[in-house]
């Protein structure tokens, strides 16, 4: 099963990722996206698409 994972040094904290999020595996905290439940993930990959500074990708 694969889950995001989020690179902090290419993150701008946008939020578009745990917007998209169709399973709510991503939440803002702290003005900072956090993998709050990876086990959820749809590996639909909307939330590594979404981020336009390639902050994301999905790990097994």
């Amino acid at each position: 099963m694969a889950y995001p994972e989020i690179d902090y040094d290419k993150c701008e904290g946008c939020g578009a990722c745990a917007d998209t999020c169709p399973a709510e595996v991503i939440e803002m905290e702290d003005d900072k996206p956090q993998v709050v439940n990876p086990d959820d993930c749809l590996e639909c990959e909307s939330c590594v698409e979404v981020c336009e500074q390639d902050a994301i990708t999905l790990v097994e």
